[in-house]
């Protein structure tokens, strides 16, 4: 009698494991695309193929200082698999902006030259779009500001001696890259320079890329040509699941691009109970028709749609009425307590407007050097708020007299020795100065006061509590001790519309939202709403987006969806999946050209936002047209009658 091999929930993806196993082969490296969707365990693939290679590949690999090349989506999937391989230096691990910059750093000469033939063709683009503008208008701005900043840019090209760039942070200067450049830097040598694609070879035999689906359309069409060229000689490793595409960026067909590649799948999802894979499958079953199983040991789970008119209803009211009704269905009480539930929005101005930082997140969020850092934590100036005097508070608050001293000396001039010995306090000593500056600051907050982030900087700019980062000199004023900065600061960035003949004698431009007209209205903010906004950017809030979420599980989901509330009506309407409107003409002529639709990037998103839930979810729809959205909802069979709730009339 032959031997047989249990196949149960555990290992029924083993093959796809083995497959990327034989994939990673020095001798006869394979290319792969491997297909895992939600909960299947992607993750866990790539650190057992990374743990699982053999002793003599790596010892190989260290013998001809050769790495492994592992580009992961977000910071956290990062660092946690630098810790699984335990720090590894065979193992470069990182972001796909640091992997690009690692390619091009130190290559002056080749990115100066990319930048003289590439600015010269952007600015004949801005140009010609200028001369269609009517003055006045935004767009008549914004062209008339491009051109003068790429000229200035080309001008001072040969100055540069080395070129900068934060892979995780905003980039300012002459001698910046910005994020996109980086990217297309990096594309444009992976395609066109054979010699420096001779030293990527040299240096990386295996390159992987989780999330592969999100990864820049630029950059990964350059890796696929890349490989094509090389084949036999590099593998290139991608792990993903076109489904839960992201960002627009991202290459739409690349599952219909590597037809030469192995194609392990994964069928199992290990994160939800049964209900929850029962509806995955319903929503992703009119795209790709991939299906997932769930596991034995998980089954049951319960899912309800809530339906309310998109007019007359209190939001807060019938989301707090939601939160009830799954307590008492789900017999679970947790579901009343808001902070116990994960609460998915489409957008992040969503999720600001419910959590109270509003009026801090909207004008950061809108300028393109801002945006991107604000909303992930990472942009410089605003740290001088969430990482340096919100601490400080807290401690003096709390009592906590060495918490304070510690965010005292970790960025207080008053506290540095060097400042001590230069005298920049007068009479007073480092401590003395200090401890007056921590109290006009803490007078600010008396009474229970909530002062204004503009306040705050006044005060730490007076007492020179904090270095000023440069950003945020335009909000202070003339007569404030930092003024010569701020002078210093104005002549390096003052506007530059006067060297080029742009202006139109009929009209005055509009103003548009820069930098520092962004910064002076957030920073008449409240200043309690840097912890609102703090708590949100680290994942310490019970709001989250689609973008924010991919990849983690929570026990309890309630997923927004809220088309009036939408500021950016072409990235997704649910009202449009559901039936409610047809598709814009716009949206059926980009159908009828094959390209992406509305609804085939709403349907991502809920599939994205759903697939995060383990144990129960709600689905919050504001329409206006419920009963349409129930019809669709049931005659599709994505629910049964008995999980739809309509709102009462009240609204709850």
């Amino acid at each position: 009698m032959s031997a047989t091999t249990d196949v149960n929930d555990d290992n029924r993806d083993a093959g796809a494991d083995d497959t990327i196993r034989t994939c990673l082969s020095l001798d006869k490296p394979r290319s792969f695309f491997l297909f895992a969707g939600a909960g299947s365990g992607k993750t866990a693939s790539l650190k057992n193929a990374l743990e699982g290679l053999d002793k003599q590949t790596l010892t190989n690999l260290r013998k001809h200082s050769r790495k492994i090349a592992v580009i992961t989506f977000t910071k956290a999937a990062r660092d946690e698999i630098i810790g699984r391989v335990k720090a590894d230096p065979v193992f470069q691990v990182q972001t796909i902006h640091s992997f690009a910059w690692s390619l091009i750093e130190g290559r002056t000469a080749d990115i100066r030259g990319w930048l003289e033939d590439h600015l010269p063709t952007e600015i004949a683009k801005d140009q010609a779009a200028f001369a269609k503008n009517n003055a006045g208008t935004k767009a008549y701005t914004t062209n008339q500001r491009k051109i003068v900043s790429k000229t200035k840019r080309l001008q001072r090209l040969p100055e540069i001696r080395t070129f900068t760039y934060a892979p995780e942070g905003d980039n300012f200067g002459r001698d910046a890259l910005q994020h996109g450049e980086v990217i297309a830097l990096a594309a444009h040598f992976l395609t066109e320079s054979e010699t420096f694609q001779n030293i990527v070879l040299a240096r990386y035999p295996l390159i992987l890329i989780d999330e592969s689906q999100d990864t820049m359309k630029l950059l990964m069409e350059a890796l696929l040509i890349f490989e094509a060229r090389h084949r036999g000689r590099i593998a290139l490793g991608l792990l993903g699941d076109t489904m839960q595409r992201i960002y627009s960026d991202g290459l739409r067909d690349l599952d219909q691009r590597v037809g030469d590649f192995a194609k392990p799948a994964k069928q199992m999802n290990h994160r939800s109970r049964a209900r929850i894979v029962d509806l995955a499958n319903a929503i992703r079953r009119d795209d790709d028709g991939r299906q997932q199983r769930a596991r034995e040991d998980k089954p049951g789970g319960t899912v309800r749609v809530f339906l309310a008119p998109s007019v007359g209803t209190d939001r807060a009211a019938f989301e707090a009425f939601t939160r009830a009704e799954m307590a008492r269905i789900t017999e679970d009480p947790a579901w009343q307590d808001a902070e116990a539930v994960k609460t998915l929005t489409i957008e992040r101005h969503m999720a600001a407007a419910r959590l109270g930082f509003s009026e801090l997140f909207e004008p950061l969020s809108k300028p393109d050097k801002l945006k991107d850092g604000f909303r992930d934590g990472t942009l410089p100036a605003m740290r001088l708020f969430t990482h340096r005097v919100l601490p400080l508070v807290t401690a003096q608050r709390t009592g906590d007299a060495f918490a304070a001293m510690t965010v005292l000396r970790d960025g207080s001039p008053l506290v540095d020795k060097k400042g001590i010995r230069a005298g920049l306090f007068g009479e007073a000593t480092g401590l003395e100065a200090a401890r007056a500056a921590v109290a006009a600051l803490m007078a600010l907050f008396e009474d229970d006061r909530d002062p204004s982030c503009a306040e705050v900087l006044a005060v730490v700019a007076e007492h020179r509590l904090f270095p000023i980062p440069e950003q945020l000199l335009p909000c202070l004023t003339d007569d404030s001790p930092v003024a010569p900065d701020i002078a210093d600061f104005r002549a390096e960035h003052g506007p530059l519309l006067d060297e080029l003949d742009l202006t139109a004698p009929e009209a005055t431009p509009a103003p548009e939202a820069t930098i520092t007209e962004a910064w002076t209205q957030a920073v008449e903010a409240p200043f309690s709403q840097v912890a609102r906004y703090l708590a949100y950017v680290e994942d310490r809030s019970p709001y989250g987006t689609h973008q924010g979420v991919k990849g983690l599980e929570f026990p309890k989901v309630m997923v927004i969806a809220d088309d009036a509330h939408t500021r950016f009506k072409g990235l997704a309407s649910y009202e449009t999946l559901f039936d409610v409107k047809c598709l814009s003409p716009a949206s059926q002529k980009k159908a009828d050209q094959g390209e992406e639709t509305t609804i085939e990037r709403t349907r991502r998103l809920l599939y994205v936002t759903c697939t995060r839930a383990e144990e129960s979810l709600a689905l919050v729809l504001y329409s206006e047209a419920p009963e349409t959205i129930r019809r669709f909802l049931t005659s599709r069979g994505w629910m049964a009658e008995d999980e739809v709730v309509m709102a009462l009339p009240s609204g709850t």
